[in-house]
């Protein structure tokens, strides 16, 4: 196996500031609202007449709101919002996954409001793609975009980043490792994965995606395919994709299934318990009973994507999507290990970040302690000197702090 390099870099934040007003935020509300969709690059497209409804609840920001009420009436849109009261007493990590990420817990009456709109602006918290028996289709039906902004999240570079210079990132990476038969992760907070893949393995997932989009991968959100029963090593993290930072669990891979679970406080008891409790649980895609398998693998490609500054300010919806929108970054790996439908509103599948991961496919590196190496491509640069300098627009502007890895 490669070893990766020993030193993590070093935690990094750009400098940012409260936003003062809605005035602020309209620049990139404004360009969000008229723009195509892209995966983590949100977009509108609104046209005039466009029914809007936002669903939002008492966590979400109210400038966010308010930026978007006015950008999209100016575009010619109506909006009409309805406001849950949500889970603000929700700050622990594993309650907010628990209660809402893949829970359909919002009341049957705002489903129905759904179904006369023509696009969805989502702040209150649920996960469409991983909800169970939705009574609408939220993929190639009623437009849903989530609202995952902080209103200083909404402000950054992060929201007018070019999507041509994106779409170039990630065919960059993909050319790069797509069809590599050897895949190996490290990661310093102590993952090392090794997955062997075939034509087969990638023919399925390159189907699976072609149905939502028509590439052979999804942007922003590249995957390596999950082989099952030939994943082996150990996953380790301490980062709970939608939830937060959890004590550092560890994980046993055995031929792409988790087998042993070390530490991770009440998320590794959570996960054990789960496992004993669901291990007669079936499920379509996995080729045997339980919901411990490695169940995806993704990697993010937009160098500016960060956490949101305020983390301890935010409860609830507001919360986990703060900090989710870190593992949008370029080079985080995003693994989840589940996937089993408990019941009819509720679908078992936590994931986790890896942000220091060394990637190689058969033996070439993809990513460097967490440095996606696409950004460093002359062709990506060529791209970039388009819309500015390529050292600023490629240079990933946040490193979060780890403990035990680059952090006490």
């Amino acid at each position: 196996m490669m070893n990766a390099s020993k030193a993590a870099p070093a935690p990094r934040t750009p400098q940012i500031k409260e936003v003062a007003g809605v005035e602020e935020l309209l620049p990139n509300a404004r360009l969000i609202v008229k723009r195509q969709h892209r995966t983590h690059l949100d977009g509108l497209n609104l046209k005039p007449g466009t029914r809007v409804l936002m669903i939002v609840d008492s966590t979400n920001d109210r400038l966010v709101q308010d930026a978007f009420e006015i950008a999209i009436r100016e575009a010619g849109g109506t909006v009409e919002k309805i406001m849950l009261h949500g889970y603000p007493e929700l700050t622990d990590p594993v309650k907010l996954v628990d209660a809402m990420f893949s829970r359909n817990w919002w009341p049957d009456w705002v489903w129905q409001a759904v179904k006369k709109a023509d696009c969805i602006m989502q702040g209150a918290m649920l996960k469409t793609p991983h909800t169970p028996n939705l009574p609408v289709d939220t993929r190639t039906g009623i437009h849903f975009v989530e609202m995952e902004w902080t209103a200083e999240l909404l402000a950054s570079h992060y929201n007018s980043f070019p999507g041509e210079l994106r779409d170039a990132i990630d065919k960059s990476a993909w050319d790069n490792y797509a069809f590599a038969r050897n895949v190996e992760l490290i990661d310093l907070e102590g993952t090392e994965l090794r997955v062997t893949l075939d034509k087969e393995d990638w023919d399925e997932n390159i189907a699976r995606v072609k149905r939502r989009v028509p590439l052979p991968y999804m942007p922003g959100h590249l995957h390596i395919p999950v082989a099952f029963k030939k994943g082996e090593g150990t996953l380790a993290a301490s980062s709970l994709t939608f939830g937060g930072i959890v004590p550092r669990v560890k994980m046993t891979v055995e031929g792409g299934r988790v087998t042993e679970v070390m530490g991770g406080g009440a998320y590794g008891d959570t996960l054990r318990r789960s496992f004993e409790e669901y291990k007669d649980l079936t499920s379509p895609r996995n080729p045997k009973p339980g919901v411990n398998w490695v169940s995806s693998f993704g990697i993010c490609t937009h160098p500016k994507g960060r956490r949101a500054a305020f983390m301890d300010r935010l409860t609830g919806s507001a919360r986990v999507h703060g900090h989710a929108f870190g593992h949008r970054r370029s080079g985080v790996i995003h693994t989840s290990i589940g996937a089993g439908i408990i019941d009819n509103t509720y679908k078992i599948i936590r994931h986790i970040d890896q942000y220091f991961t060394t990637l190689t496919a058969d033996g070439k590196k993809i990513i460097d302690n967490g440095h996606m190496l696409a950004l460093d491509d002359p062709e990506v640069h060529k791209v970039a000197e388009k819309y500015g300098d390529p050292k600023e627009l490629l240079a990933e502007d946040w490193i979060p702090a780890v403990s035990g890895v680059n952090a006490p």
